[in-house]
């Protein structure tokens, strides 16, 4: 990946005025530079403003990945016209609050950039998404699944949430006669928390599941002796995990430790390969996820040979989300036949109404959030094998 570009930083201190003068200044913005002009320019500016260093650079770093394939490929095709390019450059917030904000600040009050990828961290997600819509710059996050994300016209999220496509794995444990089920989940982590409080109760009676206890720990939570001891001594049919990727490989040691040797359900999470680390603890575990290189279609198939041919290694989840936001882009500018701030968000808007086929399955859009079939995984030790086929 290209070292990213950085912009001028401001100090956590200067961060209130620097973002609210860029509010002021990007209200306007649309009056005047190249992102306000209608039409398809030579060169489109685009910008992602997202973690590429810290505790969750994983995910920034596979989206940037995934973004830069997509948009060699648009480029290379002519895609929007002869001689017309997008260009990407990525700036990293480095898992802070004040720096998003920051950096949106500046980017949205830059009149040349057309559109932005935004932060893929759901507490940064919510701060700039206010900024985004009173700027009218169109934003489209990955990942980001909290709430406050997706709150008008320009603010646009092209990963799924996890709960919409989680019943695949609820459906798995009651199709194999798994009716007790322990959860463990990080209560400070909005997504984990929804699912573990909400999304998977209300699934499990559905189907007839008998959650027998529910864990909550908190993000700062390093040691899982306590509780795992707990739920092996419940011995339940299968445990939900729903932690962080560092956590995730800790619990499932320190499950597998205590003598628990049961069917163990996590999140996606712990997918491209993150669940390694955990050796043979990690063997047969499962878990939904919105895109896994194992599917089978020729479109995510491609998109595995060229991200494995460009980068050396396969894509993951995050890969695969950078890699459809940016086709949703590309798409949104040629239905709408313009590059302008304006123009994108109307083609955004109408390539939701309609969907498309990304390397994530059929799309389609509930409002401007992404919405896709997900498919379940095993991970058998050395990489992710679809427990049921799906296209």
């Amino acid at each position: 990946m290209r070292a990213p570009h950085r912009w001028r930083r401001a100090t956590a201190g200067a961060v209130a005025l620097v973002t609210a003068g860029a509010l002021l200044a990007g209200c306007g913005a649309a009056q005047g530079g190249a992102a306000a002009q209608e039409g398809i320019p030579k060169e489109i500016k685009l910008l992602g403003v997202r973690d590429l260093t810290g505790p969750v650079a994983y995910a920034g770093i596979g989206g940037a990945r995934g973004g830069e394939l997509a948009v060699a490929e648009i480029n290379r095709q002519g895609y929007l016209g002869k001689g017309v390019t997008i260009t990407l450059e990525e700036v990293d917030t480095a898992g802070s609050i004040e720096t998003a904000s920051a950096e949106m600040a500046q980017a949205t009050a830059d009149r040349t950039v057309h559109a932005i990828l935004g932060p893929t961290q759901g507490q940064q997600a919510a701060t700039v998404a206010p900024m985004v819509e009173r700027a009218r710059v169109p934003t489209v996050f990955t990942q980001a699944g909290s709430d406050g994300v997706v709150i008008g016209d320009y603010t646009f999220r092209a990963t799924a949430p996890m709960d919409s496509y989680y019943h695949l794995a609820t459906e798995y444990l009651a199709e194999h006669g798994m009716r007790d089920v322990s959860v463990l989940y990080n209560a400070t982590f909005p997504t984990f928390a929804e699912i573990g409080e909400d999304a998977f109760p209300r699934q499990a009676k559905e189907h007839g599941l008998n959650v027998v206890s529910s864990t909550p720990v908190q993000s700062t939570t390093q040691d899982f002796t306590t509780p795992v001891r707990s739920i092996a001594g419940k011995d339940p049919d299968a445990v939900v995990m729903l932690l962080t990727e560092p956590q995730s490989v800790t619990a499932l040691t320190q499950l597998r430790q205590a003598g628990y040797d049961g069917q163990v359900v996590a999140t996606s999470v712990q997918g491209g390969g993150n669940v390694r680390q955990a050796g043979k603890h990690g063997i047969g575990l499962i878990y939904p996820t919105d895109f896994s290189p194992a599917q089978t279609s020729p479109v995510a198939q491609r998109f595995v040979e060229a991200f494995t041919a460009r980068f050396g290694e396969r894509p993951d989840t995050y890969a695969a989300e950078g890699y459809d936001a940016m086709w949703w882009i590309a798409r949104a500018i040629k239905a709408s036949g313009s590059a302008s701030r304006e123009g994108i968000k109307r083609g955004l808007q109408k390539v939701a109404r309609e969907g498309f086929e990304g390397v994530m399955g059929e799309i389609t859009f509930a409002g401007n959030d992404m919405r896709v079939p997900g498919v379940l995984v095993r991970w058998n030790g050395q990489a992710e094998e679809l427990v049921e086929p799906r296209p």
